[in-house]
């Protein structure tokens, strides 16, 4: 297992995932398994801390404003040390809470794996919630990205009291929370953009609470968010979440306000360990009753697994489910027929290798290949 990184630069299955550029067939049926700790939900109940005080700072008016999260964590657990999932609640900035359904949901499914799970209150400024000037955005995200970063420190900081492995830290949200998740790990001290006055604001690591500690973390689940595409240049491995047809977060806008295609194509081509899962047709995120969200709450947990303990790569192999939970067959022995089973929608240009999930090759082809919400079992990973 590596450490964080610095910032050195350096249940339905009919999924798709995309990966790097190896193509991944295969139909699964499920089959009894012993639960595995941080994959499977191995807790039924949890207990929820909330309104724990991580820091403050001042509003967009110039008001003291105290900054909360709450804490979910396994009851009955007697482990010492686990590692932590951080999420930011969505709404443009200008709107949201860290009780929002969204957030209650993401971190009571992650606790009952094992997981301490956080859900942070961050400043917004209502403001934006009427007009949303670029400037006025850009500084909204830096104080949110502020916030977040003084909660990692915070949590590290009580890693005993909360037993927490501080060596494994996932951070993630929807929408405007997800651009706070991807730009913590990537941005950094000479990409603060020209409206941001770091005299004013502080700097990239900003002055919300418990300064000189660590804010590194391992990776990013991103749901429909964006980020500044330049700053794309590290090795934090980031599953992405989108609808094809968003119109807030465009699927494969480029820019300043890259999607999540986008982040998924940079970061493949960078061999940093990346997932793509496109909801053809869908728009702006869903709601929490939406089967889909299944789908979610299945891959980002494997893909948090898969990050924090196997430590994985982008050599061709394949990303599935949990081995141990499926029987695994092949789709399709053919590209014609994988074609039909896709039903062509949602993009993936470039090159790829067709899989089953034991990892046998069934053919090799280049071009571009396009993915259907109905292809029941296919994925896409490696490079």
């Amino acid at each position: 297992m590596n450490a964080p990184n610095s910032r050195g630069k350096g249940t339905p299955m009919h999924a798709v995932i995309f990966s790097s550029w190896v193509l991944v067939a295969a139909a699964a049926s499920l089959s009894a398994a012993p639960s595995i700790r941080y994959l499977d939900k191995v807790f039924t109940n949890i207990n929820v801390t909330s309104d724990i005080t991580y820091g403050s700072n001042l509003m967009p008016d110039g008001s003291p404003f105290t900054l909360k999260l709450d804490l979910y964590q396994p009851a009955g657990d007697t482990a010492k040390s686990r590692p932590l999932v951080m999420f930011m609640f969505g709404g443009g900035f200008a709107v949201g809470s860290k009780t929002d359904g969204d957030m209650v949901l993401l971190s009571q499914t992650f606790a009952k794996k094992g997981y301490v799970a956080a859900s942070i209150q961050y400043r917004i400024d209502p403001a934006l919630y009427s007009v949303k000037p670029p400037d006025l955005v850009a500084r909204a995200a830096f104080r949110g990205m502020q916030d977040a970063k003084a909660a990692v420190r915070f949590l590290r900081a009580h890693k005993a009291e909360y037993k927490i492995d501080d060596s494994r830290i996932m951070v993630g949200g929807c929408s405007a929370g997800a651009a706070l998740a991807l730009d913590l790990a990537y941005q950094d001290a000479n990409e603060i953009p020209a409206a941001v006055d770091t005299n004013q604001l502080g700097g990239l690591e900003g002055n919300s609470g418990t300064p000189g500690i660590s804010s590194a973390v391992n990776g990013v689940i991103n749901n429909w968010g964006a980020i500044d595409s330049t700053w794309l240049n590290g090795n934090f491995p980031v599953i992405s979440f989108a609808g094809t047809a968003d119109p807030q977060v465009a699927y494969d806008s480029k820019g300043s306000q890259a999607g999540s295609a986008c982040i998924y194509r940079v970061l493949s081509r960078q061999k940093v360990f990346t997932v793509l899962r496109p909801f053809v047709g869908m728009g702006h995120g869903m709601g929490t009753g939406d089967p889909r969200y299944d789908t979610l709450l299945t891959m980002s947990g494997q893909f948090a697994y898969d990050v924090l303990f196997k430590n994985p790569t982008t050599a061709a192999k394949p990303y599935s489910q949990a081995a141990s939970q499926s029987t695994l067959r092949p789709l399709s022995r053919s590209l014609v027929s994988f074609h039909g089973a896709l039903g062509a929608k949602a993009p993936l240009p470039g090159l790829g290798t067709i899989y089953v999930l034991d990892g046998r090759r069934i053919s090799r082809a280049q071009g571009d290949f396009h993915a259907g919400q109905n292809a029941s079992g296919v994925f896409i990973t490696g490079h």
